[in-house]
């Protein structure tokens, strides 16, 4: 064999390798807290996490004292025009859970009751996929979180990332 030969042998053991090392994507981190109670407005996520219990609800059930007994509130993509309506921005004020918004860049058109909610406020590269808000009771400002999706992709793994985030937000910011 040629050093010639046995170079570009080299280079083609080696090549696959590297290839394949640079388009993995990172080992996302399942979340393994305790159990939570989350209401949805819209269609549950399918999440793996067992200890992650779902519970459909309506818009008419965004009183303190339906919330009363979950953790947190999330607001799926496609009721986020009826979520953004004035009515509903002190439900999301005076909630002692948080709320959060999937597929949406800001919490702005939830919680203020001038803007209207239209195509600027979705999510796109670059901004937040999800928005979390929560008011404190202590100073009247808003607790905020954003989650973004690794390398601005839409993937399955990425979503479920950002909702493993979302859960762990969720049992930090409550204990």
């Amino acid at each position: 064999m040629t050093r010639m030969t046995r170079e570009i042998s080299y280079i083609l053991l080696i090549l696959p390798m590297l290839l394949t090392a640079c388009t993995q994507t990172p080992d996302f981190e399942p979340y393994d807290g305790r159990a939570l109670r989350i209401a949805v407005v819209g269609e549950p996520p399918e999440e793996n996490e067992e200890q992650v219990k779902f519970h459909e609800i309506s818009f008419d059930e965004l009183t303190n004292e339906e919330l009363s007994s979950y953790d947190a509130v999330i607001m799926t993509e496609e009721n986020l025009p009826k979520a953004a309506e004035a009515k509903y921005a002190d439900t999301y004020s005076d909630s002692s859970i948080p709320f959060f918004f999937i597929s949406a860049s800001s919490y702005i058109p939830f919680t203020v009751k001038d803007p209207e909610y239209n195509d600027s406020w979705k999510w796109e590269a670059g901004k937040s996929y999800a928005v979390g808000v929560l008011k404190s009771k202590e100073n009247d400002s808003f607790h905020s979180w954003g989650y973004g999706l690794y390398n601005d992709e839409m993937t399955d793994e990425s979503i479920h990332d950002v909702y493993s985030r979302i859960f762990k937000t969720i049992d930090e910011f409550n204990h």
